[in-house]
């Protein structure tokens, strides 16, 4: 059975392009004319990469392109105008691009709002994660601003302020709108879930909508840069999340319950919530519904691209990361 490389549906027979569905397609692209295969290689990529990225105000390390759409509907690389980014697989990841996608798509299933990602394929076939930009509506750049802006501190030192930190200067940064607190506490509990230990401050961001007037922002940018670090073998001993779940782990003070079990449970999400200005029933019903996605997530692993070791890693850390949530004293 083949799964489409954006969405990790089923793909009957009759779809345009082998591994896409049409809608889905069209949904992405504004297009079913559109090539997924690129007319370069993963050499052209890397040869032209530090030329045409300048400027991208999308943050990461990871090597990434601005893509356009030409008039032969060909995916190309431009410096202005781009609506799409591009981000291989670095060398030391193999298969990232792989991961990343079933990672975001993953953030679905707890209803995160997520950047639209796909994979296509360099022209040696090799898979290369896409997705949509979202710093700009109809050619007016969308005003946003990452964490490590926001304490005013050094790109250096995005993982030196814990996720209870962030979680109270984005309740200071959109004056007090518990829905977007609670979709930054959503995206922690992803984050634990699937293995992802680099979510960082540059990968947390808030936007202005268009037209807004003074300091507030309306609300967090779609989820992105999101994987299953813990899936691969280099990273599979390291933290449970990029940051100090509670601000006082920085000085070795950590919760009754992760002293005694040694990971973090529903407990510590609790305790969490309530630190960063959220009500415990809403914190706590939202665990129990992630817990209950377990199904859907090792389901969405299974139909990934991702190389069959990888896989049993993402779903191994997840069955593990839902059973610590089950743990709440």
């Amino acid at each position: 059975m083949e799964y489409c490389r954006i969405s990790l549906k089923k793909v009957p027979p009759g779809s345009k392009y082998p591994g896409y569905l049409n809608p889905e397609f069209k949904k992405f692209f504004n297009s079913l004319k559109v090539n997924p295969v690129l007319s370069f290689s993963r050499k052209d990529f890397f040869r032209e990469s530090p030329l045409k990225s300048k400027g991208m105000s999308i943050s990461g390390i990871q090597h990434k392109l601005s893509l356009k759409v030409d008039s032969q509907y060909q995916l190309q690389m431009t410096e202005q105008d781009g609506t799409y980014i591009l981000k291989p697989s670095p060398e030391a990841f193999p298969h990232a691009a792989e991961n990343e996608h079933c990672a975001m798509l993953s953030g679905m299933l707890l209803k995160i709002p997520t950047a639209p990602c796909a994979l296509i394929s360099f022209s040696d076939g090799e898979p290369v994660y896409i997705t949509k930009r979202f710093d700009r509506r109809e050619d007016q750049r969308i005003h946003q601003e990452d964490l490590v802006q926001g304490f005013g501190i050094k790109s250096d030192d995005k993982y030196s302020r814990s996720y209870e930190e962030a979680g109270r200067l984005i309740h200071a940064m959109v004056n007090g709108k518990a829905a977007v607190v609670m979709d930054f506490f959503k995206r922690v509990v992803h984050a634990y879930i699937i293995g992802n230990d680099d979510m960082h401050l540059k990968n947390i961001s808030l936007q202005k909508q268009p037209g807004t007037r003074g300091i507030y922002y309306d609300h967090l940018t779609p989820n992105y840069d999101c994987l299953s670090t813990h899936a691969f073998e280099s990273m599979s001993g390291s933290e449970f999340l990029a940051l100090d779940l509670l601000e006082s782990e920085k000085e070795g003070f950590f919760s009754e319950a992760y002293t005694r079990y040694g990971f973090y449970t529903a407990s510590d999400f609790r305790l969490f919530g309530g630190r960063i200005g959220l009500r415990e029933k809403p914190v706590i019903k939202f665990i129990e519904f992630a817990r209950k996605k377990e199904p859907d997530f090792i389901d969405l692993v299974k139909q990934s691209y991702m190389p069959v070791g990888m896989k049993k890693n993402v779903c191994r850390v997840v069955s593990e990361r839902i059973k610590a949530l089950g743990y709440l004293n």
